[in-house]
C-alpha cells in the first residue's frame, strides 16, 4: 500500500509517497507560466509516483471547497474553478483528501510535539497558520479557522492580496519585506533589520493568541520562517514586553518538520484519512 502526500504551495509543489518503510520525494518550483504548465509539471510528478497509491493527502495553499474545487488563490488568480480533486484522482487512480497547509502543519506538528495546545505559524510565500487547543483541531463556524496570516496587525499597513489592509501577511511575505527593505528577497534572511522587524511583529501574535487560547508552544515553520536565523529566540525576547504579570507565554520554537511541515500533515491525512484529532467546529 502506498500513501501520498501533496504539499501544493505559492512557489514549489512537494510530492512524497511511502510504501512499506520506503519513503519516494520530489520537491519542483512552479514554472509560473499559468495553470496549463503548472497541470502538467503537476501530472509529470504524479506520473512518477510509485504504484498502488490508496489514498492521497494534499496540504493546499489555495482555497478548496468541499467539491475540491479551487475557490480563491491570490498568488495564481489563473487557477480559479480548477476541479482539483478530478485532476489529481484520475493521475493517481485513487480518492484524494483535502486540507489547508498552515491547518495540517499544526496537526503534524503538534503530533509529533505530544503537545495537546499548539499553534503553528508558517512563514513561506505567504503566512498560514493552524491551532490545536485541548487535542481539538480548531476549525470554527466554517471550516477555515486558524488563518492567522490574515489577523489585521495595522490598518494603516500595506494592503494585503485579500482585499484589506495591514494583514500579518502583508507586513511578513517575503514579497512585502522586500518592497520594505528594497533587498532581494534571496538576501532578506541575513538581513538583521528584516529579523529584528519579523520578531517585533510576531511577538505580538504571540500574546494575542496567549490572550485567547493560552497555547502552550507555538511552533514556525515554513521556507522563510525556518531561514530567519534565531527567529524563535529573538520573538521569546520579544514577547516578554507584551507580558502580563502573573500569565505565562508560550515557548516558541522552531517547527519539528521545519519547511516541510504542511507535507507531514498532508501524510497524516493520507494515512488515516482523518487529521487524527477530535475536531472543534
Amino acid at each position: 500500500m502506498t500513501f501520498l502526500a501533496l504539499d501544493i504551495g505559492g512557489t514549489k509543489l512537494a510530492v512524497r509517497a511511502e510504501r512499506a518503510g520506503q519513503t519516494w520525494e520530489r520537491i519542483e518550483p512552479w514554472p509560473r507560466a499559468g495553470v496549463e504548465s503548472d497541470l502538467a509539471l503537476l501530472r509529470d510528478v504524479l506520473a512518477a509516483v510509485p504504484a498502488g497509491v490508496i489514498r492521497a493527502g494534499v496540504s493546499a495553499a489555495p482555497t478548496v471547497d468541499r467539491d475540491g474545487k479551487v475557490t480563491a488563490w491570490p498568488n495564481r488568480p489563473s487557477w480559479y474553478g480548477l476541479d482539483l480533486r478530478r485532476t489529481i484522482e484520475e493521475a493517481i487512480g485513487a480518492p484524494v483528501l483535502f486540507g489547508d497547509d498552515g491547518t495540517l502543519a499544526a496537526v503534524a506538528e503538534a503530533e509529533a510535539s505530544d503537545c495537546a495546545d499548539l499553534v503553528y505559524l508558517g512563514l513561506g510565500t505567504g503566512v498560514g497558520g493552524g491551532v490545536v487547543s485541548d487535542g481539538r483541531l480548531i476549525r470554527g463556524a466554517g471550516g477555515t479557522a486558524g488563518e492567522l496570516g490574515h489577523l489585521p496587525m495595522d490598518p494603516a499597513g500595506p494592503p494585503c492580496r485579500c482585499g484589506r489592509n495591514g494583514c500579518l501577511q502583508a507586513l511578513l511575505s517575503p514579497e512585502a519585506l522586500s518592497r520594505r527593505t528594497g533587498l532581494l528577497p534571496e538576501k532578506l534572511a541575513t538581513s538583521g533589520e528584516v529579523s529584528a522587524f519579523v520578531a517585533e511583529v510576531l511577538a505580538r501574535v504571540v500574546v494575542l493568541l496567549a490572550e485567547l487560547i493560552q497555547p502552550s508552544r507555538i511552533h514556525l515553520g515554513g521556507g522563510f520562517g525556518v531561514a530567519l536565523p534565531g527567529l524563535p529566540a529573538l520573538v521569546e525576547e520579544r514577547s516578554r514586553a507584551w507580558g502580563r504579570l502573573g500569565h505565562r507565554l508560550p515557548a516558541v520554537a522552531t517547527a519539528v518538520f521545519g519547511a516541510h511541515a504542511s507535507l507531514a500533515g498532508a501524510m497524516v491525512l493520507a494515512r488515516a484519512g482523518d487529521t487524527g484529532l477530535r475536531q472543534s467546529r
